[in-house]
């Protein structure tokens, strides 16, 4: 309504002139020693056209809002060898078993990554039990990392220390694991001799 008037009045030509009680008077006809007033143009408003939100638009939207799958924030340990144990097996083979927490996510390309004496024990597995086989007598480091799709490392372990002990056939006293006789020892006639162990004369 305000704007419509304001049209109608610009028009129109508006006139100013001071009085004979020296007030100024405005109208649009002109009076004795009237001076034309110059009106500015009206201002005008036109609303602005808001884009229509679609769906596609909005999931978008949303997929940036979400961005990429949080990795879960795992815990990994090495419980079987305990850390400084000792384990005695003639072929070296060793069993390592691990936990995981949360449970390992092997749809999203996690695997477990298995170290011993600090080199990679074979490939990332998804997997929590590992077979190390024919270790050398000694002491050795196990440590495992949880790695995601990319080989990135999500999560690492601690170091745990083993001291593996396999007997030797090869020690003083033992051939083919059974205990070798004292020098000298008789065999007795008529009862057969243990391979690998030598026979010595009979005295007359």
């Amino acid at each position: 309504m305000l704007l419509g008037l304001g049209t109608a009045v610009a028009a129109e030509d508006i006139y100013r002139w001071v009085d004979d009680n020296g007030n100024q008077v405005y109208s649009d006809q002109p009076g004795e020693n009237a001076e034309k007033i110059e009106l500015q143009q009206p201002m005008t408003y036109s609303p602005v056209q808001i884009p229509e939100v679609t769906d596609s638009a909005s999931d978008e939207e949303q997929e940036t809002f979400d961005g990429p799958e949080t990795a879960p924030n795992y815990k990994v340990a090495i419980v079987a060898p305990e850390d400084d144990a000792g384990i005695r097996v003639n072929n070296g083979n060793v069993t390592v078993n691990l936990q995981v927490f949360p449970a390992l996510n092997p749809e999203r390309g996690d695997l477990i990554q298995l170290y011993l004496d600090g080199l990679p024990a074979g490939m990332p597995m998804p997997q929590l039990s590992f077979m190390l086989e024919n270790l050398d007598r000694g002491t050795h480091t196990l440590s495992a990392n949880v790695l995601n799709a990319s080989g990135e490392v999500l999560a690492q372990s601690e170091t745990v220390t083993f001291h593996l002990q396999r007997t030797s056939l090869q020690q003083p006293g033992r051939q083919n694991g059974q205990p070798s006789p004292g020098p000298g020892a008789p065999s007795i006639p008529g009862f057969p001799t243990t391979p690998g162990i030598p026979t010595f004369p009979q005295t007359p």
